[in-house]
């Protein structure tokens, strides 16, 4: 077996995702994703327009504990339908995950079953996009 080294392309790309970068989902991916938790799940005291931006709030706090927590070999595959995971990986690290950023983000207005759904969802809507045949949707911010 021939022995595998890192290209100074790659060590300056590990050196960008590792300093540089800390997230990896975009405005539109986000957008589209809090429609979707949006409809699903109903917060205490709030108009749907602030609930939405609260959702984005929480969806972009996720992205970034996700690219702490995932090689972005990994993540990236929200990104690409052609390539990806099986439906049985996605569940497993779906289940790895969730109380993993549970326990990172905390929203103090939600009980920490409604915290733990909402945070259910979201991953699960990420890690569901990283398998083959499909991707994270994009709904472009109104300007």
């Amino acid at each position: 077996m021939s022995e595998i080294t890192l290209t100074q392309g790659q060590l300056a790309q590990l050196k960008k995702d590792m300093n540089e970068q800390v997230e990896m989902l975009t405005d539109a991916e986000i957008n589209a994703l809090a429609q979707k938790v949006n409809k699903a799940i109903n917060l205490p005291f709030l108009k749907e327009e602030k609930e939405f931006v609260v959702f984005a709030k929480v969806i972009k706090w996720v992205d970034k504990k996700l690219y702490q927590l995932l090689p972005n070999e990994y993540y990236e595959l929200v990104k690409d339908s052609s390539d990806g995971i099986s439906k049985k990986e996605a569940s497993q690290i779906e289940k790895r995950l969730t109380p993993l950023i549970n326990n990172l983000v905390n929203i103090t207005v939600l009980t920490e079953k409604q915290e733990e759904k909402l945070i259910s969802l979201v991953i699960g809507l990420i890690i569901n996009a990283m398998i083959k045949g499909f991707k994270l949707e994009e709904v472009a911010p109104v300007v």
